[in-house]
């Protein structure tokens, strides 16, 4: 299956990028003698429209030739095809036809992704609010449980509506209209200016933030003192409460309403530990049930306890978070002066600034104390075995989020969701690339994680296994990468072609065969260069898979 896969996937890649050559070529009316997919010998071939249609043994590129390209020229004026040759058509139109098949490739991502997100994507997340993030716009104006109703009077019925109106609009006060407690209010809050990175750090943008999110912290809890109710009565950090007096227990908020709610001479709690067990063949996670009583009426923080939100469930060797001190179970109190309860508002605020030393009041225990962590940018090496560059601290919490509640999207709202979302990751991908492929140059990026055919191939069996979905996304990536680097102005690829067209064009002639020749054999040197790289890769990438 894995060779149906790469097939499939490259032959879709060269037919669309080769089309768009052959599309722009009939429509300035130029002879299109071959389109071939593949290289090779010829496997079948028909003729049509004075095309001869190809499908060749080597499924690794393919080839549109035009009567009068390269060192074929028509220039006899007697030619009875001399009005469709190539090489006499305007600048503009070879220019248009060399920039067809880049762009197609480019465009071919829209309608697959559309596909994709209109068959997956069936519902969206109720725009409730779940945690207000710390020192954020929205503390003390929106709080958890608000159901956000409108922004600016436009009515809001899903949580992407109200991310997205958030981050278009930094710097700008917002009229939002939320149901609190059963009743109608409107609040203003004004988004910040923040900065969005993505995972390589190359795609930096500025964009609106309040501070909410629509998940909650579940009701995992860490204790704030040694000697506390809770830890006298056996409990211990990162206990997952599941209920208080028989009832369930979900989210944090539920446990300090339950807790808040509590009646009576004994509160009994029941909890989920995690603990490693050792076995015959390794170690394996399991969940423990402990069951706790504890007299009186109290409340969370006068039995020692706090979400562990902010407890550090695990610190990596020789990682910044190690070399500053921090160990697991370590509770962060502030950064940078700044209090935090939200771990999620304590990764963004090192994360914004990494560059910068960020200093952390830690509690340790019953020890409270200060450390500065310097977080660094790494190189790690990817599900394939490509290098890609991260921001690293080396700390983790791992207590997953409460899954927020879902909505039904309508019909129109999915296409309309659909249609946004495949440009938007069209073009947001397209510009990953490009100043992806300019920080390689620089030398800001190792040229370790260029692929060829291998990889390309490892990707698309591991995407088909893995389904249409996953299968169809990969094309969509692929597609985009060929596009981009076929715009590269390296001669023998169009890029390279439409740089020498704006030199004509620049010099008002052509230039002579002579140096379209010496281009041509430059360009050849360069693409074998690129493809010899891509295949050492490929190369160590299997070795370091299977034998490292």
């Amino acid at each position: 299956m894995a060779v149906v896969y790469i097939v499939i996937l490259i032959g879709v890649l060269v037919f669309v990028h080769e089309f768009g050559h052959y599309l722009a070529a009939r429509i300035f009316h130029v002879k299109v003698e071959h389109f071939s997919i593949g290289f090779g010998p010829k496997l079948y071939s028909f003729k049509r429209w004075d095309t001869n249609w190809e499908v060749r043994a080597l499924p690794l590129g393919g080839y549109v030739q035009m009567l009068g390209m390269e060192f074929e020229e028509v220039t006899d004026r007697t030619h009875p095809d001399y009005a469709h040759a190539y090489n006499n058509k305007p600048i503009w139109q070879k220019a248009v036809i060399n920039l067809a098949g880049p762009l197609f490739n480019l465009l071919l991502p829209i309608p697959i992704l559309f596909a994709v997100y209109l068959g997956t994507v069936t519902d969206d997340i109720m725009p409730r609010v779940g945690q207000v993030l710390d020192s954020s716009p929205a503390v003390g104006i929106l709080e958890p449980g608000d159901m956000i109703t409108s922004i600016d009077g436009k009515p809001v019925r899903y949580w992407t509506t109200v991310h997205d109106e958030i981050a278009a609009r930094p710097n700008e006060t917002l009229k939002v209209g939320i149901l609190r407690d059963g009743q109608a209010l409107e609040v203003q809050v004004t988004p910040e200016e923040a900065t969005s990175r993505d995972v390589l750090d190359v795609n930096v943008r500025k964009i609106g933030r309040v501070g909410i999110t629509p998940d909650l912290a579940p009701a995992v809890i860490g204790l704030t003192s040694t000697h506390g109710l809770a830890a006298r009565h056996g409990l211990a950090s990162f206990d997952e409460v599941t209920s208080v007096d028989g009832q369930p227990v979900r989210s944090y908020p539920d446990l300090e309403s339950a807790i808040r709610h509590h009646s009576g001479d004994v509160m009994k709690i029941v909890a989920l530990r995690p603990q490693k067990l050792d076995v015959a063949y390794g170690t394996v996670n399991i969940l423990k049930r402990i069951e706790v009583e504890i007299p009186g009426e109290v409340s969370l923080e006068a039995m020692g306890i706090a979400s562990a939100n902010m407890f550090l469930s695990e610190v990596d060797d020789k990682s910044p978070a190690a070399k500053a001190g921090l160990q697991a179970g370590d509770r962060i109190l502030e950064a940078d002066g700044k209090s935090m309860s939200v771990f999620r508002s304590f990764v963004d605020r090192l994360a914004t600034n990494w560059e910068e030393p960020h200093t952390l009041l830690v509690q340790r225990g019953d020890e409270v104390f200060t450390t500065t962590i310097q977080l660094e940018k790494v190189t790690i090496v990817g599900e394939f075995q490509e290098e890609r560059p991260v921001i690293y601290a080396g700390f983790y919490q791992k207590s997953p989020y409460v899954v927020p509640e879902r909505v039904k999207m309508s019909s129109g709202d999915r296409f309309a969701y659909a249609g946004r979302t495949a440009v938007n990751s069209t073009v947001t991908a397209s510009g990953m690339l490009v100043v992806y492929l300019g920080q390689m140059v620089r030398g800001k990026v190792s040229t370790k994680s260029l692929g060829g055919p291998i990889m390309i191939g490892h990707m698309a069996s591991k995407a088909g296994a893995d389904g249409l979905d996953a299968f169809m996304r990969m094309l969509a990536v692929i597609s985009i990468n060929l596009g981009i680097i076929n715009l590269v102005p390296i001669p023998l690829l169009d890029g390279g072609k439409l740089a020498i067209l704006l030199v004509e064009a620049i010099k008002r002639g052509p230039i002579s065969m002579r140096a379209r020749q010496i281009i041509a054999y430059v360009g050849l040197a360069m693409v074998a260069m690129l493809l010899l790289l891509a295949f050492k890769n490929d190369i160590e990438r299997l070795w370091n898979l299977f034998f490292s």
